[in-house]
C-alpha cells in the first residue's frame, strides 16, 4: 500500500476541496468532507491506474498530514 497525504479546504460556496500535495492535478470536490475524501480516494484509484497503464512509477508519498489516503501500489502493465 501507498500512503498519500490529503489536503482538505473549504471553498467560498462551501464545497470542499480534497487535493493531494504530491499529486499535482489529482483532486475531488464534495459537499462535506466524507464525500470529498471518497471522491478524493477514486481520484487517487484512477491516477494510479493511469501510472500502471503507462508504465511510469508514481510520485513517492512524502508529504504528511493529518488525513491520508492509502490505495494498493499500482503494478507496471507490459507494453
Amino acid at each position: 500500500m501507498i500512503s498519500y497525504a490529503l489536503q482538505l479546504a473549504t471553498r467560498y460556496d462551501g464545497l470542499v476541496i480534497a487535493s493531494f500535495p504530491d499529486l499535482p492535478g489529482v483532486s475531488a470536490l464534495g459537499r462535506d468532507d466524507d464525500e470529498a475524501i471518497g471522491e478524493a480516494r477514486r481520484a487517487l484509484e484512477e491516477a494510479m491506474a493511469g501510472y500502471a497503464r503507462d508504465g511510469v512509477a508514481p510520485p513517492p508519498a512524502n508529504a504528511r498530514a493529518a488525513v491520508s489516503v492509502s490505495v494498493p501500489r499500482p503494478l507496471p502493465i507490459p507494453a
